[in-house]
């Protein structure tokens, strides 16, 4: 039988043990009540943030890819309008139809003795804009000029051209009189506001008046 002092010594360092682990599992009960629990709320917080910005990059990668693609289109549409627009304009633009004329008449070397405008012709898709012309020159003068004005973006017919009695000019050159029907169009179709043709809502373009596009 044991001694009555040792006894109470086992006993002593048993209860030590015991009060050293309840203050063990103690401290790490406030260590993840104050300070775990925390942390790892913040980190599934922080978690979730950063899924929800990269959906976001995303969704704003997809939304940039889109943009720029439309606004290619668009561009696309501009400069189709702009080269329809040269063809078939949306006004007569005489004063730019007789500046583009006589720039070719003076190309070729031609005198361009009058220009009278006509009474304008109203169709059902287009405006017929004819301007009658008295030139004269060189048989290959003339020529050149009826060359160049079929070259020009604008459409413009030349008709019912008429060749008056040759004369002698300088150097003893044959001079020709001609008279001629030059006649461009302008489109009676006005698109909605800023709607581009070919985009949605925007009219059919008109059939190509007599001529076609160049």
């Amino acid at each position: 039988m044991a001694p009555p002092a040792a006894a109470q010594r086992k006993i002593g360092s048993g209860v030590k043990l015991l009060i050293g682990l309840v203050g063990l599992v103690a401290v790490f009960a406030v260590y993840y009540l104050f300070f775990y629990s925390d942390l790892s709320s913040a980190i599934n917080a922080a978690i979730q943030k950063e899924n929800a910005l990269k959906a976001d990059k995303a969704s704003a990668e997809a939304a940039f890819t889109a943009f720029s693609k439309d606004s290619q289109e668009l561009e696309k549409k501009k400069a189709k309008a702009r080269d329809f627009n040269k063809v078939l304009p949306e006004s007569s633009e005489i004063a730019t139809f007789l500046t583009a004329v006589n720039q070719q008449a003076e190309v070729a070397g031609l005198k361009v003795k009058t220009v009278a405008p006509a009474d304008e012709q109203v169709q059902q898709f287009y405006t017929r804009v004819p301007v009658r012309l008295e030139v004269s020159g060189r048989f290959h003068q003339l020529a050149k000029f009826f060359a160049g004005v079929g070259r020009l973006d604008r459409i413009i017919n030349v008709e019912n051209i008429e060749m008056g009695q040759p004369k002698a000019g300088d150097n003893e050159e044959t001079i020709l009189q001609a008279k001629c029907l030059t006649t461009t169009f302008h489109t009676n179709v006005k698109p909605a506001g800023s709607v581009l043709p070919g985009a949605p809502g925007a009219p059919p373009p008109p059939p190509p008046p007599p001529g076609g596009p160049k």
